[in-house]
């Protein structure tokens, strides 16, 4: 077990793979839900971090009823009491339609583009589902050589995102924390994917699922001992002291 500080203010949290039933399926766990509430009744706000377009983050939090930031597009963007805050300062999108172009044989486009400003993310073909790691490194060469030195690739565990570098899960956080007074060591992080390494890199206490990436594991404080949403859920017990 990970020891707590007095008084954790926050539960910072992923989304896909963390809340869901499992790191393949959309669908939230209702445990975590369940658990995400209490914590909420006991004036502990859970702030979403997504690589999801915002609009999509914000409507998870309005439905499963969370009151911290919303944090959409890998950091790029929040939205936090009616307003839309942009953290990124620069698209991808330039670099996104590069790629499209070049890759099309292995990946195609999210339907959620339309509906981004600064990450853009794109579905791996069926065939090529077994090729992550050779696309993440085929992209990031091809990013440096067509000159995007400003934007990276990273797969979430779902889909592949091109996000600038003025964004990232941990620019979104430290914002994020910024607009609600906290530090960062009065929060928990929580997530599963290579993608949330930047959140572990801002929190002093972090937790993972047990079914999180080997090395998201290897950072983490805590270690569920069940997966995705249940891991979830079995944290914020402890947390609240269940």
């Amino acid at each position: 077990m990970f020891k707590l500080k007095p008084k954790i203010k926050a539960i910072i949290t992923d989304v896909d793979g963390t809340l869901t039933i499992n790191r393949e399926d959309y669908r939230l766990e209702i445990e975590a839900v369940k658990a995400i509430r209490r914590a909420e009744e006991q004036g502990i706000p859970v702030v979403l971090v997504s690589g999801n377009a915002l609009p999509v983050v914000v409507s998870i939090s309005r439905y499963v009823g969370t009151t911290g930031p919303v944090v959409g597009e890998n950091g790029c963007l929040i939205f936090y009491k009616g307003k839309i805050i942009n953290v990124a300062t620069f698209s991808a999108k330039e670099a996104a339609e590069a790629i499209l172009k070049e890759f099309n044989e292995y990946i195609e486009q999210s339907w959620q583009n339309r509906y981004r400003v600064f990450d853009f993310a794109f579905k791996i073909k069926e065939n090529f589902r077994d090729k992550v790691s050779f696309l993440v490194s085929d992209i990031q060469r091809f990013l440096r050589i067509k000159g995007f030195d400003n934007v990276f690739v990273t797969f979430s565990g779902y889909a592949l995102h091109l996000t600038p570098t003025s964004g990232g899960k941990d620019k979104g956080l430290l914002k994020a924390l910024e607009l609600m007074g906290i530090k960062r060591d009065e929060v928990v992080c929580i997530g599963d994917g290579l993608n949330d390494i930047d959140l572990f890199n801002v929190c002093t206490c972090s937790a993972t699922v047990s079914n999180a990436d080997e090395e998201l594991k290897k950072l983490a404080t805590y270690v569920a001992s069940k997966p995705s949403g249940k891991g979830f859920a079995e944290i914020v017990e402890h947390i609240l002291g269940f």
